[in-house]
Formats: structure tokens, sequence, C-alpha cells
């Protein structure tokens, strides 16, 4: 009997420990904040980036310096009269709408789109 205590005990601890871990609650809203270094359909936009530096570099050393550390965002969601108004070295916040894909360079879709007046 003791065996059977201590076996059904273990399974019991065993199935515990396995659960699953749960969240409770929203899940924070991921954004990103950085600067616009292409647009299309999709917007190319980098967080290391310093805004001096488009002044500084050419069009091309950005390009090649910060291509790949970049994240395409899909903006088909963003009212167009804000994308018409996006303009390549500009300072933007994005709030990411699910995840993002890591890839060289990450892809993620944006939910809204903020300029950031500097």
């Amino acid at each position: 009997m003791r065996r059977i205590v201590l076996l059904f005990s273990f399974f019991t601890l065993l199935l515990a420990s396995c659960g699953t871990g749960g969240q409770s609650g929203n899940s924070a809203e991921t954004t990103i904040t950085g600067y616009i270094l292409e647009i299309g359909e999709r917007i190319l936009v980098n967080e290391h980036i310093i805004g001096a530096e488009f002044e500084t570099k050419t069009d091309q050393e950005i390009y090649d310096e910060y291509y790949y550390s970049s994240i395409f965002f899909n903006v088909s969601s963003i009212d167009k009269s804000v994308v018409s108004k996006l303009e390549v070295g500009q300072k933007v916040k994005i709030v990411v709408d699910g995840g993002i894909a890591e890839s060289a360079p990450a892809q993620a879709k944006a939910s809204k789109v903020e300029i950031v007046e500097e």
C-alpha cells in the first residue's frame, strides 16, 4: 500500500511540474522606435542608427551598414494618409502586430505608425 501511495505521489508531482506556464492578462505590446531607411510596399526601419548619420553618410553607406539589422514592416493596415507622410530619414514609433519574424532583415506587421517629432 505504501508503494502505491508513493508511486501516486510521484506521478502527481511529475504531472504538476509539466504543466503549461500560461500567462494571464494582456501581454505588453511591442514597440520599435527608429529611422526609416526605405519606403515601398513595406517600410524598412532601423532602431540602431542615429539621426545625424543621415547628414554625414551617403544613402549607400547607411544602407550597407544598417540593412541587415533593420526590420521590414508591412504597413498595409495603416491609414494611407499616415503612410503618405512618411519619408526616408524620419524617426517613427511603430506598434508591432504579432511577432517579429527572424530573418535578415527581420519582418513584422505594423498596427500603428507614429511620426516622432525631433
